[in-house]
């Protein structure tokens, strides 16, 4: 493989064009005002008798990994963070979290700092549920800060919510949507590495709330906001069914979402930096 460029530096031959962590302080000035930084953002935190903790971590990751490698030269690809705020898991053994107000700030000095290196879009792609809140408060923090008219683009999303209409759509799997440890999150793990999962081990239980405005599991809209931690809803750690869990499934819901990530960062690049 020969050298790639960036600006005039050459990378070395091992490398990607755009993984934020292989290039240099130079290269990353040339290229942040043109580059979308892409920072994915997950948990080290229970997933049930059957999964790893560094579940969430690893599937974002691998999503980001599939955005980068179809958008080398848009696309600077940050190392995922694996801590998010998590503290409805800490009943489980080895969920690691940071208080969401202090997560919030973690994001928003993160983003500061690509800012500061001269990044005009980036998106945090998240991979898990709990980090949604306080992402989404850290952005407007971000906001508030640049009024502007040519502020910064930044923004965040679950992968799952970004391939919102196309899991609807699918046929394959059994479950209506993703939840935690669940046959979708137990799929995409038999898709990666067969061999972190512990399918005689799957097993998700819920209690049951019988209510028609509340559903922990989201098969069908909540009409309230709850507060409850996961040891209060199942005893094993996971909710849905990752007994129907398959490594087709899996490899399946890759080749789904990736795409419609890709499709997001494609159009994402392309946004007017002057908002009128």
């Amino acid at each position: 493989m020969k050298d790639c460029k960036i600006g005039q530096a050459k990378l070395p031959p091992y490398a990607h064009l755009m993984i934020y962590g292989e290039l240099t302080s130079p290269e990353l000035g040339r290229i942040a005002p043109k580059t979308i930084a892409l920072l994915p953002i997950a948990a080290t935190e229970q997933h049930g008798n059957h999964l790893p903790v560094i579940t969430d971590t690893a599937l974002v990751t691998e999503i980001a990994q599939r955005a980068e490698a179809a958008l080398p030269k848009k696309v600077a690809l940050l190392p995922t963070l694996w801590i998010g705020n998590s503290h409805h898991h800490l009943g489980f053994p080895g969920t690691m979290s940071i208080q969401s107000e202090t997560y919030v700030r973690v994001l928003k000095d993160m983003m500061d700092c690509l800012l500061g290196s001269g990044f005009r879009r980036i998106v945090l792609l998240n991979g898990h549920g709990g980090n949604v809140i306080p992402a989404s408060e850290a952005l407007y923090r971000v906001a508030l800060e640049h009024p502007g008219n040519n502020a910064p683009w930044v923004t965040s999303a679950t992968y799952w919510g970004l391939a919102r209409r196309e899991l609807a759509a699918q046929k394959f799997m059994e479950s209506p949507n993703l939840t935690h440890a669940c046959e979708f999150e137990t799929s995409m793990m038999l898709g990666l590495r067969t061999d972190w999962v512990r399918m005689s081990k799957a097993e998700g239980r819920r209690v049951e709330r019988h209510s028609k405005f509340y559903d922990p599991l989201s098969y069908t809209p909540s009409r309230v906001s709850v507060g409850e931690t996961f040891a209060h809803m199942t005893d094993t750690g996971a909710m849905g069914s990752p007994e129907k869990a398959t490594t087709e499934k899996g490899r399946q819901l890759f080749d789904l979402i990736a795409p419609t990530v890709i499709e997001f960062l494609e159009e994402f690049s392309q946004w007017k930096l002057s908002r009128r």
